[in-house]
């Protein structure tokens, strides 16, 4: 009986001209990119593309996530995973500048990826195969 119906409202809708159109609506790829709730950050280089980023693998491989950079106070934020690499972005106009930790409070630093206003960003891997386990990024100091 439900099937019946359906066929007589669609040949109804289709005989008054209605056209039914299920195919899913596209996606502007380009406006998504500028902003990705999921990663937490707007694209590097671009107003509110201030961003740090750490990963588990080196050259900033394998993203664990991103956050946003505090302004000057700053914010630590600890990995459960091991952090082998960082990546610092600014918005364009500020910079960003990220430290990575050995340990999970930001207490002893292991390097730094510098100043970083434009671009996409600077990626720092410290040296002899060391890991992280906290991150420190300030925006706009």
């Amino acid at each position: 009986m439900l099937t019946k119906n359906l066929v007589i409202f669609l040949s109804a809708a289709l005989a008054n001209g209605f056209a039914l159109d299920y195919s899913p609506t596209p996606i502007d790829l380009d406006i998504a990119r500028l902003y990705n709730p999921d990663s937490g950050c707007a694209l590097a280089g671009v107003v509110n593309g201030q961003c740090g980023r750490y990963y588990r693998g080196a050259s900033c491989d394998d993203q664990i996530a991103a956050i946003g950079p505090g302004r000057c106070s700053g914010q630590c934020y600890s990995s459960q995973d091991e952090i082998a690499s960082i990546k610092a972005s600014g918005d364009g106009t500020y910079g960003v500048n990220c430290h990575m930790y050995y340990d999970d409070n930001c207490q002893s630093q292991i390097g730094e990826t510098g100043n970083i206003i434009t671009g996409g960003g600077k990626c720092y891997t410290p040296g002899n195969n060391a890991k992280g386990h906290s991150m420190l990024c300030w925006y706009r100091c």
